[in-house]
């Protein structure tokens, strides 16, 4: 779905020269979370960096992929956070902005290097060997991502990338759809658990209900109706900073759900605090 032009047909998506500070009418600011970066796996002259992240801006979130000419000393980092601008109606428009415009001593910044990021003539780049959708499977499971969390288009982004990231989820989480939980709520067996960690996770805004919500790995003490006890841990939402501390405090008691054919398929029982899910 993203991928980048044939060597005689590179250019710049949306960008033709530096960036002034002023954006044309089809376009709005966004950023690029960088998830993996990598050589690309399809053969370019001179030095080239593939990178795969998520665009963030007004606009619904995609995952996103683009080839640049880059020094590998001017490559970026995972996790690191790129300006970029994209067409809103159409995220998949987009380019990074990687130093254009006035640097902060006033000197002009160097032009931006050509990026290649056009959907429709290659698709995606695996990366040599499929390094770079391994890389991009394991730093989205590493900061809480799971498929659900982008939809259908995972699969048509890379065929590859929702079974990657699905295994790579299974390594920090038990990862329970969020229909799928509010069933397991009505359904499942009822235990009793016991928070012993907390680990927030550094979900952007734009994919969280509202500025005040997060999002955190628990990990529960489970003690079920019947069999041993045993510890297990769960992706889980909050909408506020004070439901967070009210459920997520280590030491907290609190109701559960247990899937009986899975047990590793555990909800807070919401309902049995008082609280309507959704």
């Amino acid at each position: 779905m993203f991928g980048r032009k044939k060597a005689s047909q590179q250019s710049t998506t949306l960008l033709s020269g530096p960036y002034a500070g002023v954006l044309p009418a089809n376009q709005v600011r966004a950023r690029l979370r960088v998830a993996a970066v990598t050589p690309p796996g399809r053969q370019l002259t001179g030095d080239a960096v593939l990178v795969s992240g998520i665009l963030l801006g007004a606009f619904q979130v995609v995952l996103v992929q683009v080839t640049a000419a880059l020094p590998r000393a001017s490559w970026p980092e995972p996790g690191q956070e790129l300006p970029a601008v994209a067409d809103p109606m159409n995220p998949m428009r987009f380019a990074v902005l990687w130093w254009s415009g006035m640097r902060a001593d006033g000197a002009s910044a160097p032009s931006d290097p050509a990026q290649w990021n056009d959907a429709g003539a290659v698709g995606w780049d695996g990366g040599p060997g499929g390094a770079h959708t391994r890389a991009i499977a394991d730093w989205l499971a590493a900061n809480g991502f799971t498929p659900g969390d982008f939809g259908p288009a995972l699969a048509v982004t890379s065929p590859e990338l929702p079974a990657l990231l699905t295994a790579a989820c299974a390594r920090y989480a038990t990862v329970i759809a969020g229909h799928d939980a509010l069933a397991l709520m009505r359904t499942g067996q009822p235990a009793q658990g016991v928070v012993a960690a907390m680990t927030p996770l550094p979900m952007p805004v734009e994919m969280l209900p509202s500025p005040s919500a997060s999002m955190a790995w628990l990990t529960l003490d489970v003690t079920p109706a019947a069999g041993m006890p045993y510890r297990c841990t769960i992706r889980f939402g909050f909408r506020s900073p004070e439901r967070l501390a009210a459920i997520a405090t280590v030491g907290t008691s609190l109701p559960l759900r247990v899937d009986p054919a899975d047990r590793r398929r555990v909800t807070i029982d919401l309902p049995a605090l008082g609280i309507v899910p959704g």
